[in-house]
Parts: structure tokens; sequence; C-alpha cells
């Protein structure tokens, strides 16, 4: 009898953990950030129902049809007044196939069978599959981040066709929208010297008219070398502008992004031409 109690409180453990991780990654995938309180009561009754799995007397097509029930249910704690609920739902089973899928493939290497996997009680050690569970948790975590991340970079991606000394070339750009760099009135638009070579060649900085010390992140100081092009076409969120009025800042330092060039928020208004 107490090995049994001891079974039954690690088998609800193992539960509670691993559906509240179920239901964390469920608000990453939507974006959001996790309710403790819902995903707590969400680990409760998910915990609950799996404790009586065993007992219900049914056809398979049933049980799998409850559990189905039981999982909607649970979603629409989760996201009800947060997220449209279908789409959460679709988030939640995803994160449950996720973490449940990882468990159920250890099942199958300790018993060597799927259908033994299904049906019978877990031949996994007791916390192994919260371990499993948090082993696949983790990345998924962060791989939901970055792509989250890189997602809403993508919206202030842009492209310009810049024509400097008669030499016109596509630059790779990115709205900075902590940047109002202005020249005179007129926005400046930092590139980086080695793609301000590589696109229009070392001598185009013979058409510089001055330089500009800015203050760059963290306070240190740098200097920009000025060019005015010739042409300035941004290409930015299907739209072609012409900027007539665009100062080229030539960064020696560069700076950590991937693409050629920072534009000011000040020409996401569209063309000063």
């Amino acid at each position: 009898m107490n090995g049994m109690k001891v079974y039954i409180e690690f088998f609800v453990a193992d539960n509670v953990i691993v559906t509240y991780l179920t239901a964390s990654l469920a608000y990453a995938f939507v974006g959001l950030k996790t309710r403790r309180l819902r995903s707590a009561a969400v680990s409760v009754a998910g915990t609950l129902a799996s404790v009586f799995y065993p007992f219900w007397i049914m056809p398979t097509p049933l049980i799998a049809l409850s559990k189905v029930v039981i999982g909607i249910a649970l979603s629409v704690v989760l996201f009800a007044g947060l997220r449209n609920i279908a789409f959460g739902t679709l988030c939640f089973f995803a994160s449950t196939a996720l973490l449940g899928g990882a468990t159920l493939a250890a099942e199958c290497m300790v018993r060597g069978d799927l259908g033994l996997a299904l049906s019978s009680p877990s031949g996994l050690p007791y916390f192994v599959p919260s371990a499993i569970a948090i082993a696949v948790y983790i990345p998924a975590r962060v791989i939901t981040a970055a792509a989250r991340k890189m997602r809403a970079e993508s919206a202030f991606i842009c492209s310009a066709s810049v024509t400097v000394g008669g030499v016109t070339a596509r630059v790779r750009g990115y709205f900075d929208t902590g940047s109002g760099l202005e020249e005179n009135g007129v926005p400046i638009a930092v590139i980086k010297l080695v793609s301000f070579v590589r696109l229009f060649g070392a001598d185009a900085l013979i058409a510089s008219y001055g330089k500009k010390r800015v203050c760059g992140v963290g306070g240190v100081q740098t200097e920009l070398i000025l060019v005015k092009p010739q042409e300035f076409l941004l290409y930015f969120d299907k739209k072609r502008n012409k900027h007539s009025d665009v100062i080229l800042g030539v960064s020696v330092g560069g700076f950590r992004r991937n693409e050629d060039m920072l534009l000011p928020v000040s020409m996401l208004g569209g063309a000063n031409a």
C-alpha cells in the first residue's frame, strides 16, 4: 500500500510538471508570457484527468475523443480573453505532441513496441518523463523566441537603390527605431565602410564633404564620413520612395547587424523628393 502511495505521488508530480511545461510552451508558440495561475490550474486539471484514464471503460475511439475534448477545455482555460481560442488550441495540441511525443519515444525504446507504449502504464523511472519534457522544452522555447524575434525584425528590413559617383548598387538596409540622425535637417543613413567600398569603390569616398561625430551604443563616440548620393530609391513595404535629401554616413567601425545600412525612422514617412 505504501509503495502504491509513493507511485501515485510521483505519477502526479510528473504529470503536473509535464502539463505545466506544455502550457508554458503553448503560450510561447502564440507569443505570450506564461500565465502562471492559468498554467497551474491546467496542470492540476490535466493531472486529475490522467489519474482516472485507466478507469475509463469505453471504446478506444471514445477515449481518444474524450482526450481531445479535455485538451480543448484546457486550451479555453489557457487562452480565453487573451488570444484566438482556436489558434491557442492548435498551439496547445502542438506543444502536447512535442513534449508528449518525446516521452512516447522514450517509452517505445524501453518497451520496444509502440502498441505497448500507448496502452500500458509508464515503464519509465520516476521523474524521467519530467526530465525528458524539460530537455525538449528549453531548446523549443529558445528556438521559438528566436523565430519570433526574426519575424518581428523582418518588418524593418528594406533595400535601396543608391547611386554614388555614377555607380548604382542595391544596398540592404534596416530601420533603426532608435536613430534620429540628421545633418541640417537631412536624414543620415549609416552605412558600413566595408559595404560602401565593396559597392561603390574606395574612390567614391573622395566625394565626401565632411565628417560628423555621433554618440553610439554605451556613449561611445564614433565618426561618420558624410557622402551625398546622386540618387536614393527606397524599397520598403512593397513601395518605392524616392528620397532626394539623404546623406550617407560611412562608418569605419560599422555595427553589429548583418545589413549594410541603418536608416533613421524619419525616412519611414515616405518620399521627400
